[in-house]
């Protein structure tokens, strides 16, 4: 049974029950004490008198009635009863204030200790759609047109040889610690079954922010990326506890160029659905402004990927042909001027942000007589083709041109679309590329088990380690080489192409060239990926990225493209990625334990209420140790105190046993004149000075070691 008061803090509810106790306290001991006088029989023994005297003083009775006034008693008299007085009001005002300082502090942390970790399943849509990790199938196809034998001599198998199994196998962050979300075990069109892709969206993530965990998954989309965790958490841990990982990384690296040419077109006669179908491409120094110079790649992309450089390629030679095609020059072109087009010339409708393909108008016939078709203009900005010889240098890279979201350019809002208003679309061309990089990941959670109670930080690690490819000597589009972080033993592995470094670019396989995969093996996951934003793939299964039909989607990219036009499109390419990504692959490596140190309570506390406490301690500090002082010195003895107790009780002073004498006897003839004033008596008969008798013969009536002096004669 339990009583529940509401809107009370811990600490109100303390401060009101002491001050309920303090009440009754006081209260109570004034009661008894009443009540104890009341049928208290006029006669009483002489020892009675002094348990009486004793009672009676020592409650707050004497306070209240203000008895026996303090005056003509002596400054020290005055000065200790007065302090005494005083530290009753702080010990009380004190008992009563300081639990509203009071309040729950933040978690500590214990020390370091290892636990047992457990699964726990992400109940999201995205989890629920998981795929079951049991039937999971690794494998690989080799050859685009007709079969080649993969690395490690598998021929006419889609298992991979077990030899290289162990190879990336040697840590927990190689291609064998991740799989694909959704999968179809299927034969792949060889006859050979193996676990095929389901590429798709289930659960947009793209709206979110921050960092945080999914099924399989830690995802950023602050900085982003996602890293493979199987998501195991402590147990039995009721406040929580924080602990770190390192986990596999993989973010998208991307630059885009601004061709410096626009879409602009103004809305007539559209309802909900905005589709322009005539348009014009207007100049902005994407023609007239255009460089002479033909730019040069460097091929040694784990060194030196530069993909601004890239993307810069694509937007020269992406103008220069499509300049060609419109049949101008650089000198018959100027700021501002316009080319009428409509979609039947371009193949896409403006209106929303989308991929288009570096040559937009199409392939064209240069004067020489030589037909450039997208492809070509593809590879030239690329950086290789699938003819190439697939290795460790020919890192992906994946180009593409990108019409930005839609802008008004009258000044009306953009919430608001309407007849007669004029909006204007920039286009850009980008490289992106997948980048590796072992992560220290710290996760936190308050105890429960569930992935959205967990707070994620990660942080860079900044040693080196080794990775690793498949070396074999076959074309890009004939092979997806797996690759990973190895074991330092690898280095000198005569089948490895190894490289020691931070970060680590994917190379490029046939998933980067055909934009999908037939075989098992997850780690063309990205190459998938920019393939499926790049528009590459034909019809894709993700969720419209466009923002045509999500409001809050393309105000996102409007205030990404705002902020910073050239990395804003940057960034809408990343969270792409990264959502995709998201929903299409998960990491499998598990931990039993973990090394964590677990939350434990604090208490926090609000000085500004322990000021009575404080005034209460200057007292109490100097007259404590004073007091240990006297007695451990011999200055004071515990006799003396026992010796004065006795004599000042009223028993023994009524009797005239006490050793209390009055300096001038004659008084004791005149106080019963006084006895029925307390001021009076105080006044007079109270000033007569009276001492403690000693006669030295027994140590005990002693004050103290240099107590040789009568008290009579001190004063």
């Amino acid at each position: 049974m339990a009583l529940v008061v509401a809107r009370v803090t811990v600490a109100q509810a303390a401060t009101i029950i002491n001050i309920i106790i303090a009440f009754l306290q006081y209260t109570v001991g004034l009661s008894l004490i009443a009540l104890f006088i009341y049928f208290l029989p006029p006669i009483n023994p002489a020892v009675a008198w002094n348990v009486i005297g004793r009672k009676l003083h020592s409650s707050l009775w004497p306070t209240l009635l203000r008895s026996d006034t303090l005056k003509g008693a002596g400054g020290r008299v005055a000065l200790f009863s007065m302090l005494s007085f005083v530290t009753t009001i702080l010990v009380a005002v004190s008992g009563v204030i300081m639990p509203l300082g009071l309040s729950d502090g933040l978690d500590m942390c214990a020390p370091v200790r290892t636990v047992s970790a457990t699964f726990v399943q992400d109940t999201s849509p995205l989890g629920l759609a998981t795929s079951p990790r049991l039937d999971y199938l690794y494998g690989r196809i080799c050859g685009a047109f007709s079969m080649v034998v993969c690395p490690g001599g598998a021929v006419n198998t889609t298992v991979i040889p077990q030899v290289i199994v162990d190879k990336f196998n040697s840590t927990p962050y190689g291609p064998f610690s991740m799989q694909f979300r959704r999968y179809y075990n299927g034969t792949s069109g060889r006859n050979w079954t193996t676990s095929v892709p389901i590429v798709a969206t289930t659960q947009s993530l793209i709206l979110r922010t921050g960092i945080f965990a999914v099924g399989g998954l830690v995802v950023d989309f602050d900085n982003p990326g996602v890293g493979l965790w199987n998501h195991t958490l402590p147990v039995n841990l009721k406040r929580g506890a924080t602990w770190a990982e390192d986990l596999i990384w993989l973010e998208p690296v991307s630059a885009c160029t601004d061709t410096n040419l626009t879409i602009d077109y103004t809305l007539q006669n559209h309802n909900d659905v905005i589709q322009v179908n005539d348009f014009n491409l207007t100049d902005r120094g994407g023609f007239y402004n255009l460089t002479h110079d033909y730019p040069i790649l460097d091929r040694d992309g784990q060194n030196n990927l530069d993909l601004q450089h890239h993307a810069y390629k694509g937007a020269v030679l992406s103008n220069f042909y499509t300049m060609m095609k419109l049949n101008l020059t650089r000198n018959a072109s100027y700021a501002g001027r316009v080319s009428p087009l409509s979609w039947t010339k371009t193949n896409f409708f403006p209106g929303k942000s989308q991929p288009i393909p570096l040559l937009y108008l199409g392939q064209i016939t240069t004067p020489d007589n030589i037909t450039v078709t997208r492809s070509d203009v593809q590879t030239a900005c690329e950086g290789y083709g699938g003819q190439d010889i697939a290795n460790i240098s020919n890192v992906a890279v994946k180009c593409a041109m990108f019409l930005g979201p839609p802008q008004r350019t009258d000044g009306g809002d953009e919430r608001v679309p309407a007849d007669g208003s004029t909006w204007t679309q920039r286009m850009f061309t980008c490289a992106g590329s997948t980048r590796a990089r072992m992560q220290r990941v710290e996760f936190s959670y308050n105890g429960t088990r569930e992935l959205g109670a967990i707070n994620i930080r990660r942080s860079n690690i900044n040693t080196p380690v080794l990775w690793g490819m498949e070396k074999a000597d076959l074309k890009i589009t004939d092979v997806d080489l797996l690759w990973g972080r190895v074991a330092d033993g690898s280095e000198s592995d005569s089948d490895l192409w190894t490289v020691r470094s931070d970060v680590f670019y994917v190379p490029a396989g046939s998933a980067d060239v055909w934009g999908l995969t037939t075989g098992g093996l997850p780690s063309v996951m990205p190459g998938i990926t920019w393939a499926q934003i790049s528009g590459v793939v034909g019809v894709s299964q993700v969720v419209d990225y466009s923002g045509l039909s999500n409001y809050a989607l393309l105000h996102k990219y409007q205030e990404l493209m705002q902020a910073d036009p050239t990395n804003g499109v940057k960034q809408i390419r990343a969270l792409m990625w990264t959502d995709v990504m998201a929903n299409n692959l998960v990491g499998t490596a598990s931990r039993t334990e973990l090394q964590v140190t677990e939350h434990v309570p604090s208490v926090a506390y609000d000085l500004r209420y322990a000021i009575p406490a404080l005034l209460l301690c200057i007292i109490w500090l100097p007259a404590v140790l004073s007091a240990v002082f006297v007695l451990l010195t011999g200055l004071l003895k515990i006799s003396y105190l026992k010796y004065l107790l006795a004599h000042t009780s009223a028993g023994r002073i009524a009797l005239g046993d006490s050793a209390l004498r009055p300096m001038n006897m004659s008084v004791m003839q005149t106080t019963s004149k006084a006895r029925g004033d307390e001021v009076e008596w105080a006044d007079g008969p109270g000033r007569t000075p009276v001492w403690m008798e000693a006669a030295g013969e027994h140590d005990y009536e002693q004050k103290g070691i240099f107590s040789a002096v009568s008290t009579r004669d001190q004063y």
